[in-house]
């Protein structure tokens, strides 16, 4: 096990001890102090944290070091859980997986395609999924929020 420390603007400092690798935490200041959010693998992944955070910031944590210590059969399954997740992870950086949004962000940026054209679409990708224009307004909103020039909406717009 390693233990991975994250420090926050004010010294104060938060652990977490696990077999994952983590690069990153997400820490958010309330009146009592810093909390951490969650400790992340990624830089990408710290970054999309810090955006369902509004006033949350990222930072690189440490490792402290590597501990020996003895497994019950519950924290082996853990583990290959883990493992498993970490497989994902990493099957995932060599090519990017195609998520509801992702999907929706890449058919955002087409400005002919009204939110209820992008809920077709995705549900047509997606059969499961759970999408509403509401949803696709909000995934609009958070890509605006971070810089994204997301072409707005006419009602009745459509192209020539």
């Amino acid at each position: 096990m390693t233990t991975y420390v994250a420090i926050a603007p004010d010294g104060s400092e938060h652990t977490r001890k696990t077999d994952r690798t983590y690069s990153h935490a997400v820490l958010l200041e309330s009146k009592d102090g810093w909390t951490v959010v969650g400790f992340c693998g990624r830089l990408d992944l710290a970054q999309r944290k810090q955006g369902e955070h509004p006033s949350s910031i990222f930072v690189e944590v440490k490792e402290l070091g590597t501990t020996e210590a003895d497994e019950t059969k519950a924290e082996a399954a853990e583990d290959a859980e883990q493992a498993t997740q970490e497989a994902e992870d990493a099957a995932e950086t060599d090519r990017p997986k195609l998520t509801i949004s992702r999907f929706i962000e890449k058919l955002l940026m087409d400005e002919y395609l009204a939110y209820a054209a992008i809920v077709d679409q995705v549900v047509a990708e997606f059969p499961d999924a759970k999408t509403t224009t509401r949803s696709v307004a909000s995934v609009a909103a958070v890509m605006r929020k971070n810089g994204v020039d997301v072409p707005i909406r006419r009602k009745f717009n459509s192209p020539d």
